[in-house]
């Protein structure tokens, strides 16, 4: 039975449903309206009515992206206002509300403050929003664009990478709704069809798989086996459900003629950790490089601390352990993301020393197709037990 306001993108027939009406209401306009509705009118309206219709906590949601509309106005357009400090700060307030209340206790009484903030903060999709316009803010700021609160609301608000990305960049993504009913074509058709059945085969057929016969009966008794089965196991259940939801996002995108950055790229092929957020979530990787470890190197280099090398690995610590509290304020989290820096930093001074010593200071002259089968087990299993350590189950 259909509840208003309770289905998140992907999650129930009804957004199926939603999704469907929105592609005919498409290509409808396409063939019989295209000269007298503007396409973004379009993405706006289909937005609006996924916010009022289905999703949760819609008033919220309008209120928060109101908010963010401001910030930009008062420091990016009406003050110019040139350092980025404050109004980042005050972009990702929302987001560290929300973090901050999941770990306050429970006991702060169903009427009392603690309530009322999680009533308002805790946003579905919220971290995925604030990063999008941290990045929005950074990249338009400064370039006398009066974006206005139509295309500001089509760029937060587009409802395939509403809840959990891709993340998408802001020209990119207006540049196609610009395009409009131009990129509406057979070849889009085409991809977002092959996007849709490899989304549903990856989330709804060898994700789901995997959850209910596997994940699911596996009894913790605290043994080894057990501790590496749920490892491995989930490691795999991750990856098909979020790359199958990446897919999906990019599928219906490509329904209605706009291209959603691809996410996932045979990660478990990576050979080293640069390699492997090039391949997993690429999008988030690419956000944390441009906007926090290329500005903290930068800072550190400016101030001329510490030599190049150490300059990068501080860089690349922070910006994973960023990662760690943008997923959650807990142990697991933080943990998982300091991990991944640890790995990173493994790496860069590796590569550090191999082009210092001029060969390869592990591995030496074996052979390159041997070194790359290792690299890959050695990344594999390293990725499996942060993202083991990310789940939970461990810490």
């Amino acid at each position: 039975m259909f509840e208003k306001n309770t289905i998140l993108p992907f999650t129930s027939s009804w957004f199926f449903l939603y999704m469907l009406g929105t592609i005919l209401l498409f290509w409808f306009v396409k063939f019989v309206g295209a000269k007298k509705i503007k396409f973004s009118w379009l993405v706006a309206f289909t937005s609006l009515l996924y916010l009022v219709l289905l999703f949760p906590k819609p008033l919220q949601f309008i209120g928060i992206l109101i908010y963010y509309y401001l910030v930009y106005y008062l420091f990016g357009r009406k003050l110019k206002y040139t350092k980025l400090l404050l109004p980042v700060i005050l972009l990702a307030l929302p987001m560290i509300f929300m973090k901050v209340i999941g770990i306050l206790p429970e006991n702060l009484g169903e009427k009392g403050a603690g309530h009322m903030a999680a009533t308002i903060f805790q946003i579905a999709g919220l971290s995925y929003l604030t990063f999008k316009v941290i990045q929005f803010y950074i990249d338009e700021k400064d370039k006398g664009y009066r974006i206005s609160i139509l295309n500001f609301f089509n760029f937060t608000s587009f409802v395939p990478t509403l809840l959990i990305g891709p993340i998408d960049r802001y020209n990119r993504f207006t540049t196609n709704v610009e395009n409009g009913f131009e990129q509406m074509n057979l070849s889009s058709f085409s991809n977002g069809f092959d996007g849709f059945l490899k989304g549903i085969l990856y989330k709804f057929i060898i994700g789901e798989a995997i959850r209910r016969l596997i994940l699911s009966h596996l009894v913790d008794d605290g043994s080894l086996i057990y501790h590496l089965a749920y490892m491995y196991t989930y490691l795999m259940y991750l990856f098909f459900d979020f790359a199958g939801y990446c897919l999906l996002a990019i599928g219906f995108g490509n329904f209605i003629g706009i291209d959603v950055p691809y996410n996932f790229d045979e990660p478990f092929l990576a050979v080293n950790p640069k390699e492997f957020w090039k391949k997993w979530h690429k999008t988030l990787g690419d956000w944390l490089n441009d906007y926090f470890f290329k500005p903290i190197f930068k800072e550190l280099t400016t101030k001329q601390v510490f030599k190049s090398i150490q300059r990068q690995n501080i860089a690349l610590f922070l910006t994973f352990t960023l990662m760690g509290f943008w997923n959650g304020i807990t142990v697991y989290y933080v943990a998982s993301g300091m991990l991944f820096g640890l790995y990173s930093v493994i790496h860069n001074y590796y590569f550090y020393l191999c082009q210092k010593n001029k060969r390869d200071v592990v591995f030496g002259t074996m052979n390159p197709k041997l070194i790359r089968l290792i690299s890959i087990f050695i990344m594999f299993n390293a990725t499996a037990f942060a993202i083991y350590i990310f789940s939970g189950k461990l810490i």
